[in-house]
């Protein structure tokens, strides 16, 4: 298995998806996994039942995910639950790295579909970005490889992927 990992914003699901595609197994977003398995949103989730709730959900769900797959998980899931551990025990970690700016200029697009962030003020959205982003660096650093995803096309992080694939 495959697991992507990185902050919200980078590309984890869109990578995802194509790589599956490419090596022509299942893709998986656990955030789409856990709302199908809750049958309600992500955000609503976060709402009516709270982050703490939705962290045990995501860990059961990852663990329940069948072997030869291309995991995209939600940016939060490796920091919890020793879930780094798991995805690094049960598979390949692969951490999409972006930098603040970069995070910050993609996510602008699509706040409201952040449960994170889609109650934080413009002017106070930086700032949540950093201090969450250094937090959870730590733990993304615990993955076997890191691509920087600043300034590249998808196809240029595709082609990055194999090569890394197959120096193991």
């Amino acid at each position: 298995m495959i697991f992507i990992i990185g902050f919200m914003g980078v590309g984890k699901s869109t990578i995802g998806k194509k790589l599956a595609l490419q090596k022509d197994v299942n893709f998986i977003d656990v955030d789409k996994e856990i709302e199908l398995s809750e049958e309600t949103s992500i955000v609503e989730i976060f709402k009516e039942k709270g982050e703490k709730y939705f962290r045990e959900i995501e860990s059961i769900i990852v663990r329940r995910i069948q072997p030869n797959s291309i995991v995209a998980c939600g940016g939060g899931l490796p920091c919890y639950n020793d879930n780094i551990k798991y995805i690094n025990e049960n598979g390949i970690s692969i951490y999409l790295y972006a930098d603040e700016n970069n995070i910050l200029k993609r996510i602008n697009k699509d706040i409201k579909n952040r449960p994170l962030i889609n109650n934080i003020k413009k002017k106070d959205l930086k700032s949540y970005i950093r201090t969450k982003f250094r937090e959870r660096s730590e733990i993304y650093k615990k993955a076997n490889f890191t691509i920087n995803t600043n300034n590249k096309s998808e196809s240029e992080i595709l082609t990055q992927i194999p090569s890394l694939l197959n120096s193991i």
